[in-house]
């Protein structure tokens, strides 16, 4: 992270609850000065204003889970990346404030200024973004910036 904020790079992580949640599932994550990425939204504003996938069926009963987890069998160290998520969460559970938001699903955005350059939205549980090429994309972004300045 210090690498993209030496390049001009925001971090801002989004998730659903309170401050004081927030605070502790930082805590919990063990990530180090995380308070300062981490803004919560207990009211689903940005949620809603970005479109983000919601529901039972969208999290769990759609093809799109079962690929996910597949394809995290399937590629080199995926169970290793999968079994180090649970390993933190099976201890902690983190209530919603609403709990329609429990069946939230996520997403990841770059955006440079007011123009959206990715846009992913977790289609169902497990189906993440490829955080390697989200970080690549950020860093060729900022470095076209610096050069043509």
């Amino acid at each position: 992270m210090n690498e993209l904020e030496a390049m001009g790079v925001r971090l801002v992580m989004v998730s659903i609850g309170v401050p004081e949640k927030g605070k502790e599932l930082i805590d919990h994550l063990g990530f180090e000065g995380g308070e300062k990425y981490l803004h919560v939204d207990p009211e689903n504003k940005l949620y809603d204003l970005l479109k983000l996938n919601a529901g039972i069926k969208e999290t769990f009963f759609t093809p799109s889970t079962p690929l996910a987890f597949l394809k995290r069998f399937t590629k080199p160290d995926g169970t290793k990346e999968l079994s180090e998520v649970l390993s933190k969460w099976n201890k902690v559970i983190y209530t919603p404030p609403k709990q329609s938001q429990a069946f939230n699903q996520g997403g990841t955005f770059v955006f440079d200024g007011p123009t959206t350059v990715f846009a992913h939205y977790d289609e169902s549980t497990g189906a993440h973004s490829d955080i390697q090429e989200v970080l690549g994309l950020a860093k060729e972004r900022a470095e076209k910036k610096s050069n043509t300045k």
